[in-house]
């Protein structure tokens, strides 16, 4: 269990109450595709949940359980994805904002320089289907298409309707504990907030969440270039439960992803050197199985008097 505590804020009597912010954390196996969330998150925390609890799925295990990936050894790369691939890849991150960014952008510059352009075309071609033009021009992670803790070529895409599998999910585990449950899908891709405003942020990838709007690449770029105006955090994807706010809301997203972990790998590259492969072919899915995973994690918040 982990805990964290947060900023104080004024109870009606005028006394200073403090943010408590607990986190209980289990391991799984791999959620393989046709893997019942509801009933895999209930095996672990059954116990643990009570009316309030906010269960913080990541997106990225839920897609999978759910089947929603894609195989890019499919999609060929043509002349014209290579080419604008090297413009966006190479020449506008790796050179142009690479001056500007390199102090706080390392997983960029390992992409862009380990990453065949090949397989960056492939992957781009496929997000500019799925989130369009601003997708495109995001460095990596580009509509929320994952690309790591899968085997050979598969990626993870972006879940349709968030929303609504977010309020299925919770009403499932709701009926198998008797709890009234909260339920948040959280993405790694970034969300970031103007600190002087309470109620808006700018994602980097789709999200369902009132107050969050996705500016793709765009957003990308203005969060990294006036970072000191603005609060960083992963993007929750979609909520349902009680509605705390945005502010609280994005800071339970921080607090569960550190918890969440990374799997194999924080990139795709990363996954192969720990796996000790040489190509995404000849990564299987048993090899998914040699780690425990944390894909879903149980956060409680209470306020507490000073």
């Amino acid at each position: 269990m982990v805990f964290h505590r947060g900023q104080g804020k004024l109870l009606r009597s005028g006394k200073p109450r403090h943010l408590r912010v607990r986190v209980l954390r289990r391991s799984f196996r791999y959620w393989l595709p046709g893997s019942n969330i509801a009933r895999e998150i209930v095996s672990k925390y059954k116990g643990c949940l009570d009316d309030g609890s906010i269960i913080v799925v990541s997106e990225k295990a839920a897609s999978v359980a759910l089947g929603n990936i894609y195989d890019e050894s499919l999609i060929k790369a043509d002349p014209i994805s290579r080419y604008f691939t090297r413009i966006i890849s190479l020449n506008l991150w790796g050179r142009l904002l690479y001056r500007l960014l390199r102090h706080s952008e390392n997983l960029l510059f390992q992409i862009v320089e380990e990453v065949p352009l090949e397989y960056l075309a492939v992957h781009k071609k496929l997000s500019i289907k799925y989130g369009g033009l601003l997708s495109f021009i995001k460095p990596y992670s580009e509509a929320g298409i994952d690309t790591t803790n899968l085997p050979y070529y598969y990626v993870s895409l972006p879940l349709k309707d968030a929303d609504k599998i977010a309020r299925e999910l919770r009403e499932e585990i709701a009926r198998l504990v008797s709890r009234d449950v909260y339920v948040m899908l959280v993405d790694s891709d970034r969300t970031f907030k103007p600190k002087h405003l309470s109620a808006l942020a700018i994602s980097t990838r789709p999200s369902y969440v009132k107050g969050i709007i996705d500016l793709g690449g765009l957003g990308f770029i203005l969060g990294r270039l006036f970072s000191k105006r603005f609060a960083e955090f992963p993007t929750p994807v979609a909520y349902d439960g009680y509605w705390l706010g945005l502010p609280l809301i994005l800071k339970i997203a921080r607090v569960a992803e550190k918890q969440l972990g990374h799997g194999l790998g924080i990139t795709a590259v990363e996954m192969l050197k720990n796996l000790g492969k040489s190509s995404f072919s000849e990564v299987k899915w048993e090899d998914m199985c040699k780690i425990r995973h944390y894909p879903a994690v149980v956060v409680k918040i209470e306020w507490q008097r000073r």
